[in-house]
């Protein structure tokens, strides 16, 4: 493919993307059709199934695109530390709060989550050295699933409570009470 026909093929999967999240606002996820998004997206079936098998294809591109942004937010800013990284998630969640609170209508917030176990490798080489991750290779997959679990349970008792709290308040009170730097 070259060059032109992929930045052509990426836009046209971000207005599918774009155009699920506009007809999730108004329809519940299981009413969704391919038609109504490729009509809100002003394209055509036929470039949708050239990109997509079905909708939850486009669900899991548009999951994936966001946490890549996040990994890339992670990496810019040189986070090295495990609140930081906890911190910038929530950052990254508030600044998107349009989507999470249209994901979590919908039902689809352990979908979503689901997604970021796989990304916790690719941060964590990120923030700590390769011989950490050596040292750790049995147990970091139990140490991550830990990590995760607490920080998604977390993200989703702050959207259930309309994300009132100032994250870092949460972030700062949990840092107190586990003094030790968790993974």
């Amino acid at each position: 493919m070259n060059t032109t026909n992929g930045i052509i093929a990426e836009r046209s999967k971000e207005a599918i993307a774009s155009a699920m999240l506009e007809v999730m606002k108004i329809y519940s996820y299981d009413e969704i059709t391919v038609t109504q998004i490729t009509q809100e997206a002003g394209l055509s079936r036929k470039t949708f199934y050239r990109h997509f098998n079905d909708k939850e294809q486009v669900l899991k591109y548009l999951f994936d695109s966001l946490y890549q942004e996040c990994v890339e937010e992670i990496v810019r800013t040189g986070l090295s530390h495990y609140w930081e990284v906890v911190q910038c998630y929530f950052d990254f969640w508030e600044n998107h709060a349009d989507i999470i609170k249209l994901v979590k209508r919908s039902g689809l917030l352990p979908i979503l989550f689901e997604e970021s176990y796989s990304r916790s490798f690719e941060v964590f080489k990120i923030v700590r050295t390769p011989v950490f991750a050596k040292a750790n290779e049995d147990l970091l997959p139990y140490m991550l699933a830990y990590s995760i679990g607490g920080m998604q349970s977390m993200l989703m008792r702050w959207i259930e409570n309309d994300m009132t709290v100032e994250s870092n308040l949460i972030i700062n009170c949990l840092k107190r009470r586990y003094s030790s730097e968790i993974i």
